[in-house]
């Protein structure tokens, strides 16, 4: 199967839309019903999960001195979890997941409102069928795409400007994944409110649906993924209406020597995770927090690459990475065009065992801020870390 290919199928699965998130509540019955006929058997397991990660940092933004402390979750985000599976007979089962964030620099939740802010949901699955989710939980597209990742560095991996493979979840969703089929799998995922302050139309009613659909191909030394989604439009005067989007593409190959891997996004008039920055107060204000600045949401697009390296070396493994992404706006304070965001980035993985590692790693950002991507400062940013990740 090649990538060349995969511009087509995003092509497609941008026609296909709602047709296809019906197409997705039928086989979520159809599932549904395969799975009440079965007779129920106790055959539950249920595991706590968890990664604890910390590292001393240094940071330096443009125009500012260095910050040095404790970074919580350097190599990959701390959180703590609990799955579980139950046999219902036949081919199918029950499953559930209940995931939070945790800063371990304090010892709190990443969200103390919310302590499952990563995951929780329910679901049933068939061998046949594929699996039925229902919860918070990431969309298909970002799990599908993200896994091309070669280095999750805080702030400087794969998410850092191909926002839709972020690490950000979405509320309220019915998602499905198939079956592989040899090695190809499908998925669509429907948020009935993706957002946390909820925008409202011309109707009154909630504008935050958010949908995605994505499939891959996973077989051997390969990995090729691709996915596009979609929010609501934005009813408001200001901005005409405009529909956040996200299409991806990425690819990964193992040649055991080194794995490469190389991905490309097109975002359009705003981040459709909402993991950019807050934008003006007005659009906070009416719900549109985290899709980016007022440039971008009003008609902007945002064309992103990456490419990235591991390499075997010594007991450990050496990763490079290196994103790019180019607006087409002008930001309206300053009346400047908006800069290409470069971010790159060096990092070296040492196992003191199967579960627990020592890392250090060095990233650079240019026209890049790291919690928000996009902003009209464009500052340069640099970082290195030494750290500690543990997994039970």
């Amino acid at each position: 199967m090649s990538i060349l290919f995969f511009p087509l199928i995003v092509s497609r699965l941008a026609e296909l839309r709602q047709p296809t998130i019906c197409q997705t509540l039928s086989s979520g019955a159809a599932l549904l019903a395969a799975v009440v006929a079965m007779p129920a058997q106790a055959q539950t397991h249920v595991r706590l999960y968890g990664t604890v990660d910390a590292a001393i940092s240094s940071s330096r933004v443009s125009g500012g001195p260095s910050v040095k402390g404790l970074l919580s979750g350097g190599q990959s985000d701390s959180l703590w979890g609990l799955q579980g599976r139950e046999a219902l007979g036949g081919d199918s089962y029950a499953v559930f997941a209940l995931e939070g964030g945790l800063d371990v620099a304090h010892g709190a939740p990443d969200d103390p409102a919310r302590p499952f802010n990563y995951q929780s949901w329910v679901g049933v699955g068939n061998a046949s069928l594929g699996e039925l989710r229902l919860g918070r939980q990431y969309t298909v597209g970002q799990a599908f795409v993200s896994a091309i990742e070669v280095g999750a560095w805080r702030d400087f991996g794969v998410g850092a400007l191909l926002r839709a493979s972020d690490n950000y979840q979405v509320s309220k969703q019915i998602s499905w994944r198939s079956p592989q089929w040899s090695g190809v799998q499908l998925g669509a995922s429907y948020s009935l409110d993706a957002g946390d302050a909820p925008a409202a139309d011309a109707s009154g009613c909630d504008s935050n649906k958010l949908y995605s659909l994505a499939l891959r191909y996973e077989q051997g030394p390969w990995l090729l993924a691709a996915s596009w989604e979609q929010a609501s439009a934005l009813h408001l005067d200001a901005l005409g209406g405009q529909r956040p989007s996200a299409a991806q593409l990425g690819a990964s190959y193992n040649f055991g020597v080194a794995r490469l891997a190389a991905g490309w996004s097109r975002q359009r008039n705003g981040f459709v995770g909402r993991n950019g920055g807050d934008g003006p107060a007005q659009l906070q204000a009416a719900g549109l927090k985290g899709l980016g600045p007022a440039e971008f949401i009003d008609g902007g697009r945002l064309d992103a690459v990456y490419l990235a390296a591991s390499v075997p070396l010594g007991r450990g493994e050496l990763q490079m990475q290196w994103s790019q992404a180019k607006p087409n706006w002008d930001w309206q304070a300053s009346g400047a065009r908006a800069k290409t965001s470069q971010v790159m980035s060096l990092g070296y993985i040492y196992p003191l065992s199967l579960r627990t590692s020592l890392y250090a790693f060095a990233a650079h950002g240019r026209a890049y801020a790291m919690d928000t991507a996009l902003d009209a400062s464009q500052p340069s940013v640099s970082q290195v870390a030494f750290g500690l990740n543990t997994r039970f």
